[in-house]
C-alpha cells in the first residue's frame, strides 16, 4: 500500500516543542490537517485562550486564518489575521515537498486595547462574562505588528522542522519494516529452496541405492533409473528458473527471436508438463484456431512461459481437475489463456501474484512443490516479448485464468524438411574434470556411445595428456585446480589449432560465462547438469 507523505502525525515531540513556543510567546497553539480538522492542541492554553475557548472556533478571524493557511502557496510568509475586536490570530502553513499539508495557528494576540463597547460585543459572541473578559484583557500586553511577524515566522520554522523530522522518522520506520519483511522473505525462500532440493535428492539417493545393490527386479531398477532422470531434470529446471529470474531482473537476458508457430510451442509445452498433469489425474483440453498463428518470439522462452503456466495449473488444482489451453487471434495479438478448476486466488493475494517468491499459502507450496517464481518468470519473459500477462480469479476454490497477450509476427520462413538423424562416429575424447563422480560419469557415458576416453583430474595434467595423445575432442571443466579451464583451452588451441574440438562442461551458465568460454577458444558451452543426448550433439558439432 502506498503511503501518503502529505499526511502528518504529530507525536510527543510536537507537544514538547509547541509548549516551549507557547511559554515564550504566551500563545496557545493548535494544528490542523489539510481537511481543516483539529489534529493537535490546544498546546499551552493561556488564560485569554481559556476564556474564549468555548466560542473561539466560531470567530470569523480564526476560521479565516486556518483556511488561508491551507490555501496559500507553500513557503509564503506567515499569515496574521486581525479582527475588529483588536485581537489577532497568527497562522502558518505547513509545507512538505512543495505542498501545503496543514496549518499551525497561535492565539490570541492583543494588538491594541479595545474599548468597552467592543469587549461587550466579544463577551456576548463567546458567551463569556464581561467583567471576567475585561479584567483579562487589561492584564494583556498589546504587541506590535513587527513582533507578530516574528512570532509567525518562528512558528513556521519550528513547525516545518518538526514536520520534516516527523516524516523522516516515519520513512525510517517503513524502511525498517520493509527490510524486516525482505529478511523474512529471504528466510522463507531459503527454507523453501532447501525443501525443493531435499525432496528430489532424497528420491535420487534411494533410487541410486536400489540400482547399486542390484537385488531388485529389472522392472524396479528401470523405475529407479527413470526416477533419477526425472528428478535430475526437476532440479536442473528449478535452478534454471532461478537463474533466469536473476538475469531478467538485472537486464542480462536476451531473446533469440524467430518465426514461431504457435501450435508447435503449445504442443511442446504440453509434452513437457504432461507427466505432472497425468500424475494429478487432470483432464486437459486444447483449443487452437484452424489457421496457423505465427509469432516473432524466442521459441524456448515461449515454451517456458506456457510450461510454467501449465505446471502451476496442475500443481494448484486438486486431483481430477480440469485444465484448458485456449489460443485466439485478436487484431494484432495472439491471446493465450490457461484456465484451471483449482484452488483459486483470494482478492487480497491477487495484486501480489507476480511478486517474486510470493505464495498465497506457503504450506501448500511446500506440498505441491515450487518457489513462487513461476508467475514472476512468466511476467518478465512476456514483457521481454512486448506482451502483457494478467491473472483472474473469482476467489478461493473458484479456479484461476492466466491471460498472455503477445504481438503477432509474420512467417519469415516455413518449417523446412525434417533433419535426418546423424549417426555418431567413434572419437578419441579427453575429459578434464576434477570432480571424481562427474569425471567417471562422463567417461561411462562416452564409452557407452562407443568413444575411446581418457581422463585427467586437473589442468596441467589435462594439457600434458592432450599434448601426448592428440584427442579429437576435449571436454573441459572450468573450475579446475592448477590451471583453470580457460587457460587449458588456450594452451590446447595453441597446440592443435582448429584440429581439436573444445567443449566446456561447467556449472557456470551466465551470458558472460558463455562469452568467456568463446573468447578462450571453446567451440561449445554446456551447462551442468548436462544430458548424454546433449553431449552427443556437442560432439557432432551441435
Amino acid at each position: 500500500m502506498a503511503h501518503d507523505e502529505t499526511v502528518f502525525e504529530p507525536d510527543a515531540a510536537w507537544t514538547r516543542a509547541l509548549e516551549k513556543y507557547g511559554a515564550a510567546t504566551h500563545l496557545a497553539v493548535e494544528l490542523y490537517g489539510r481537511d481543516e480538522h483539529l489534529i493537535l492542541g490546544p498546546v499551552h492554553r493561556t488564560p485569554l485562550f481559556e476564556l474564549l475557548a468555548p466560542g473561539h472556533h466560531t470567530l470569523s478571524m480564526f476560521e479565516a486564518c486556518v483556511r488561508r493557511c491551507l490555501t496559500q502557496t507553500a513557503g509564503a510568509s506567515p499569515i496574521v489575521v486581525e479582527q475588529r475586536h483588536r485581537f489577532a490570530v497568527i497562522g502558518s502553513s505547513l509545507a512538505l515537498n512543495g505542498k501545503v499539508v496543514g496549518a499551525a495557528v497561535a492565539a490570541y494576540v492583543l494588538t491594541a486595547f479595545p474599548d468597552e463597547h467592543a469587549v461587550r460585543r466579544l463577551a456576548i459572541e463567546c458567551s463569556v462574562p464581561f467583567n471576567t473578559l475585561w479584567q483579562q484583557i487589561r492584564a494583556e500586553l498589546p504587541l506590535t505588528r513587527a513582533r507578530l511577524n516574528v512570532y509567525g515566522e518562528l512558528l513556521q520554522v519550528l513547525c516545518n522542522a518538526l514536520l520534516s523530522e516527523n516524516v523522516r522518522a516515519r520513512q525510517q520506520e517503513r524502511t525498517a519494516t520493509r527490510l524486516a519483511a525482505a529478511d523474512q522473505a529471504k528466510d522463507d525462500f531459503l527454507a523453501m529452496l532447501s525443501h525443493e532440493l531435499r525432496n528430489p535428492l532424497g528420491a535420487i539417493q534411494i533410487a541410486a541405492q536400489i540400482i547399486r545393490l542390484g537385488r531388485a527386479s529389472q522392472t524396479a531398477i528401470q523405475n529407479a533409473t527413470k526416477i533419477v532422470d526425472r528428478q535430475v531434470k526437476h532440479v536442473a529446471r528449478l535452478l534454471d528458473d532461478l537463474l533466469d529470474v536473476s538475469r531478467i531482473t538485472r537486464g542480462r537476458i536476451g531473446l533469440r527471436k524467430s518465426s514461431v508457430h504457435m501450435a508447435t510451442s503449445v504442443a511442446h509445452a504440453v509434452q513437457t508438463s504432461r507427466a505432472l498433469i497425468e500424475a494429478q489425474g487432470h483432464s486437459l483440453t486444447i483449443s487452437l484456431p484452424e489457421e496457423p498463428i505465427w509469432l516473432e518470439a524466442d521459441a524456448t522462452r515461449l515454451e517456458q512461459i506456457l510450461t510454467n503456466l501449465l505446471d502451476n495449473a496442475a500443481k494448484y488444482t486438486p486431483p481430477k481437475g480440469h485444465i484448458a489451453v485456449i489460443a485466439s487471434r485478436e487484431e494484432n495479438h495472439v491471446v493465450l489463456r490457461v484456465r484451471d478448476t483449482g484452488l483459486g486466488i483470494s482478492p487480497e493475494m491477487l495484486p501480489r501474484v507476480f511478486d517474486l517468491f510470493a505464495q498465497a499459502d506457503p504450506s501448500l507450496a511446500h506440498s505441491q512443490g515450487g518457489l513462487g517464481i513461476g508467475l514472476t518468470l512468466v511476467q518478465k519473459l512476456t514483457e521481454l516479448h512486448g506482451g502483457t500477462v494478467t491473472v483472474h480469479s473469482e476467489g478461493l476454490g473458484r479456479g484461476t485464468e492466466v491471460v498472455v497477450r503477445l504481438p503477432l509476427g509474420t512467417p519469415s520462413q516455413m518449417p523446412g524438411a525434417p533433419v535426418t538423424e546423424r549417426r555418431s562416429r567413434s572419437r578419441h575424447v579427453l575429459v578434464i574434470e576434477d570432480n571424481p563422480d562427474a569425471r567417471e560419469m562422463l567417461r561411462t557415458t562416452l564409452e557407452v556411445d562407443g568413444h575411446r576416453v581418457e581422463v585427467a583430474e586437473d589442468g596441467p595434467q589435462g594439457v600434458a595428456m592432450a599434448r601426448s595423445s592428440r584427442p579429437d575432442v576435449v571436454l573441459v571443466d572450468i573450475g579446475l585446480p592448477g590451471l583453470n579451464g580457460y587457460e587449458v583451452a588456450k594452451q590446447v588451441r595453441a597446440l592443435f589449432g582448429r584440429q581439436v574440438r573444445l567443449i566446456a562442461v561447467t556449472g557456470y551458465g551466465r551470458p558472460e560465462d558463455r562469452r568467456r568460454t568463446e573468447e578462450a577458444g571453446f567451440d561449445t558451452h554446456l551447462t551442468k547438469p548436462v544430458s548424454s543426448e546433449r553431449i552427443a550433439e556437442a560432439l557432432e558439432g551441435g
